[in-house]
């Protein structure tokens, strides 16, 4: 039988996690037979009765650990936490508002197993998954970001942010991974794929509830551009051709290049070498940042028509069955 952790990680969910962590518990109950499963809490210094919460589980669910920060260090911390302390074959992520069912976390699991994977992704952005119930801004910024991640990876990965994933614990510890906060999520997946790990993406639904929706935080404009400039630093890391192509991205460049220069007061001869060198550097950024494009609509394109044609999402050569028996 084969030993799985279900990681819960949480910061100030209150009440409403005992109802959460219920149904975890209720379901993966019925596969018993074939699994064995086991719960690690890791309560990110919350300040509310989130941690009486996970104790009072604890105690009803003898196969559960619960882990404590004494101050919210955030997700990836949390997370190094855990890692640290699995004790079994395999691992799973959840999400302690189960934005994605129990059920997809089974789904990651088994397709572990079919697959012979390292790790298995949730993703509300390949064909077949959805995004409901999300509000406006944060589903266009979370999809923004995906596509950026995923024109890294030249389409391979359409869901590089979600955190609920099932990981082989061999795979797990190799993993390199300093940031502490949402960002360790992509770093954790990027450095996989630089080890060459074997990752299957299976399409999963994203929804919050209703409580989490009226419950959401007002956009803090300073937090969502830190994570925006952690997203292109992590992706172009990975891909430095990315780096060349942002020239081509800024078509303000040229005319702020001959405003500075002229502002300096330089030779006519260093505004024509310094003006023709700019439209060099963006016209070739731009070529190369339209190959890259052109390369990820093809993958995703592909992905699409494998797809429609066999109802699998196909990944690195995977195949990976879009519901389970």
């Amino acid at each position: 039988m084969t030993g799985v952790t279900v990681i819960v990680p949480a910061y100030n969910e209150g009440p409403g996690l005992a109802d959460a962590l219920q149904a975890m518990a209720t379901y993966f109950a019925s596969h018993d037979g074939t699994y064995e499963f086991s719960y690690l809490i890791v309560d990110d210094g919350s300040d509310d009765p989130t941690y009486a919460v996970a104790e009072a589980f604890a105690r009803r669910c003898p196969r559960t650990r619960v882990l404590r920060h004494p101050a919210n260090r955030g997700l990836g911390a949390a997370l190094r936490t855990a890692f640290a302390n699995v004790q079994t074959d395999v691992a799973v992520v959840m999400d302690a508002d189960l934005s994605y069912a129990p059920a997809t976390a089974m789904k990651l699991i088994e397709a572990l197993a079919m697959e012979d994977a390292d790790i298995a992704l949730a993703s509300p952005y390949a064909a077949g998954g959805s995004v409901l119930n999300v509000p406006g801004l944060r589903r266009v910024l979370s999809r923004e970001a995906n596509r950026f991640l995923s024109l890294a990876t030249n389409g391979r990965y359409a869901t590089l942010t979600c955190m609920v994933r099932a990981y082989r614990v061999s795979a797990l510890r190799r993993l390199n991974f300093r940031d502490d906060r949402m960002a360790a999520i992509v770093e954790m997946l990027l450095s996989a794929l630089q080890q060459n790990m074997q990752v299957v993406e299976v399409p999963a639904t994203l929804e919050w509830s209703d409580a989490r929706r009226n419950g959401a935080r007002r956009a803090n404009v300073a937090r969502i551009a830190s994570q925006i400039a952690a997203t292109v630093l992590l992706g172009c890391r990975y891909r430095p051709a990315l780096w060349l192509a942002l020239p081509g991205l800024f078509p303000g460049l040229l005319p702020l290049v001959v405003a500075l220069l002229l502002a300096f007061h330089v030779s006519r001869s260093t505004l024509a070498i310094v003006t023709t060198a700019t439209i060099v550097v963006q016209y070739t950024s731009l070529a190369l940042f339209t190959g890259q494009i052109t390369a990820f609509v093809r993958e995703k394109l592909n992905q699409k028509r494998r797809y429609r044609s066999n109802g699998v999402k196909n990944t690195n050569g995977l195949n990976v069955p879009t519901h389970t028996a």
